[in-house]
């Protein structure tokens, strides 16, 4: 039926920020001039409209940055509040301070059907980042390092339950090798990975809480500018103890 002849107008302002705020979702982070162009509509018009979303809690601005990313408070207009929601907002300040020692892009993901779900990242403060990922980007969990710790920390179930999908899949991954991998990252505490076609290597810690996996933490880096001593050395004690301490704040 047609809203006029009931009398009900549309609000044009709300139509205009859901389209800045699909756009800064799907192809973020970006500028606000890219965010016009984009959306067709005067940059000004989008700088307003971006504001509004920053108070709204939807999208942020990154330090030192004139580019827009949505935040975790997105999911929650398509998902409602879950278990996620609560570990991304425990986790941002504590990644934020420990990756002005880090220097490398970290990552904090948790497991979405047969995916790691990116939910918080320093891609774009990190100097050190070759490739940038927006909030919601999905990795196959049977081919990235946080993929292989929430597999080697998960529930028994959970884990037969992955495995049982990967066999019946029947694709190239090696399925003895990848439980290989879990048993290693089992008894390593951590998991260092090379993504097929990815320009970084990925180091992987998981993030628990009273013996269950709530979400895993990642530092890509460059191959060629880290050796696998200093690796273990260097970054795997810092990365493992902020995972703690995440964990820990989880119980407050």
């Amino acid at each position: 039926m047609d809203k006029s002849k009931l009398g009900v107008r549309t609000n044009r302002s709300l139509i205009r920020g859901l389209s800045v705020l699909t756009e800064i979702s799907a192809q973020g982070p970006m500028r606000a001039s890219v965010v016009a162009r984009a959306v067709n509509l005067p940059r000004a018009t989008v700088v307003r409209l971006i504001e509004t979303l920053i108070e709204a809690g939807v999208v942020r601005r990154h330090e030192g940055s004139k580019t827009y990313e949505v935040t975790e408070e997105v999911t929650r207009l398509s998902h409602g509040y879950d278990r996620w929601s609560a570990l991304t907002d425990t986790a941002i300040a504590a990644i934020t301070e420990a990756s002005k020692d880090l220097t490398w892009p970290i990552v904090l993901t948790t497991p979405t059907g047969l995916d790691m779900v990116v939910r918080y990242n320093t891609d774009h403060t990190s100097p050190l980042a070759l490739q940038r990922y927006s909030l919601g980007f999905r990795i196959p969990v049977f081919d990235t390092a946080s993929g292989m710790v929430f597999l080697a920390y998960c529930s028994d179930q959970e884990r037969e339950t992955y495995l049982r999908l990967l066999e019946a899949e029947q694709g190239t991954l090696d399925v003895s090798r990848v439980k290989r991998r879990i048993d290693e990252t089992r008894v390593d505490g951590y998991c260092i990975h090379h993504r097929a076609g990815a320009l970084e290597k990925a180091l992987a810690v998981p993030i628990m809480l009273d013996g269950a996996f709530e979400g895993a933490l990642t530092m890509r880096y460059i191959p060629s500018a880290v050796s696998y001593a200093e690796l273990k050395n260097r970054y795997v004690s810092p990365l493992s103890d902020l995972a703690g301490t995440i964990g820990g704040k989880l119980l407050i």
